[in-house]
């Protein structure tokens, strides 16, 4: 979704919202003041035969830093997986081709735009590499409803099996592995216990969230017993396998500098889009945009695992569109 697209809550919207489904919604500025006082210096005259003149000292402030204006800037600023690649034909191949399709970049990160900056706050308390803010767009191009062969479900693609053993709830009304803060927390949770998995090593873990650890074991097992390397690079894996990291660290190369390549990003703003709202009763969704001014498909889309647009077998909230306020 384009930045042109976003919506915010007006003061009537917020009130109507809170008359029509008793939804809680507070917020509290604090600000600081701080005063600092001078005080005079007493003069000392001093007679000192011969008069000595001093040269000024120029003390330079170092300028503080400022946070990026672009979460892109930000994950780029993350990146932790990009020094001991080298030249890789893997990835080449991989770069070759968001290179020749850069709609695809584009399409992925204007849909990105409702979610990446909840998912790279996420990454960045876990001391995880930012490129993997950008795995969503390679399992689903950022569309929480994605859905795959193997009934992989959601921006992560997790399969029923592993989001139920990640406490992801599936019912008829709500999925959780399409709920966008619940199915983060699972998939870099697991990401985490497969990188201690396998000695801290991002690449394993990563083909092993493709695959499976188990599929990578065995190929570390077979080439342990044949005497070869076990890095990544020189395991027999499964061509998705194969293709599935080289297509990750190529688009992080992309987006390091995407007018090498011809790709168009949008900026996204690096502040958080969406924020909790209690809800007591059963809602419709559509009901509560209409009754908002929210745009109906924008509200969806930040509550995609409610399958009925039905506020039924999910947490006591929903995610809305946090109001703008000019500072």
């Amino acid at each position: 979704m384009s930045s042109n697209r976003r919506r915010t809550f007006t003061t009537v919207a917020m009130t109507r919202l809170a008359q029509a489904v008793a939804l809680g919604l507070t917020a509290t500025l604090v600000g600081c003041q701080s005063t600092s006082q001078m005080g005079d210096n007493e003069a000392v005259r001093m007679h000192v035969q011969p008069r000595v003149k001093h040269k000024p000292v120029f003390v330079q402030a170092k300028p503080a830093e400022q946070a990026p204006q672009d979460v892109w800037e930000r994950i780029r600023q993350g990146f932790q997986l990009q020094d001991d690649i080298g030249v890789n034909p893997r990835i080449e191949q991989q770069r070759l081709w968001f290179a020749s399709n850069p709609s695809f970049l584009e399409t992925a990160g204007d849909r990105s735009s409702l979610y990446i900056h909840y998912i790279v706050e996420r990454l960045e308390e876990r001391e995880m590499p930012l490129e993997l803010a950008l795995l969503p767009a390679i399992e689903s191009a950022y569309n929480p409803l994605a859905y795959s062969r193997a009934h992989a479900v959601g921006l992560w693609q997790f399969i029923p099996s592993t989001g139920r053993h990640y406490n992801l709830r599936q019912t008829r009304f709500y999925d959780g592995r399409r709920d966008i803060t619940a199915s983060t927390n699972a998939a870099l949770d697991y990401l985490t216990r497969l990188h201690d998995m396998f000695n801290g090593d991002w690449l394993l873990a990563l083909a092993a969230y493709n695959a499976g650890e188990g599929t990578v074991s065995r190929a570390i097992e077979r080439n342990e017993r044949l005497g070869l390397p076990t890095d990544y690079w020189n395991l027999p894996l499964p061509q998705e396998t194969r293709d599935y990291v080289p297509k990750l660290l190529a688009l992080s190369q992309v987006v390091l500098t995407p007018e090498a390549y011809g790709v168009n990003l949008n900026p996204i703003a690096n502040e958080p889009y969406f924020e909790a709202v209690a809800i007591k009763d059963r809602l419709d969704l559509s009901r509560v945009a209409a009754l908002a001014e929210i745009d109906e498909d924008e509200l969806f889309q930040l509550n995609p695992a409610f399958k009925k647009r039905m506020t039924v077998d999910g947490p006591s909230s929903c995610w809305c569109p946090l109001p703008r306020h000019n500072c």
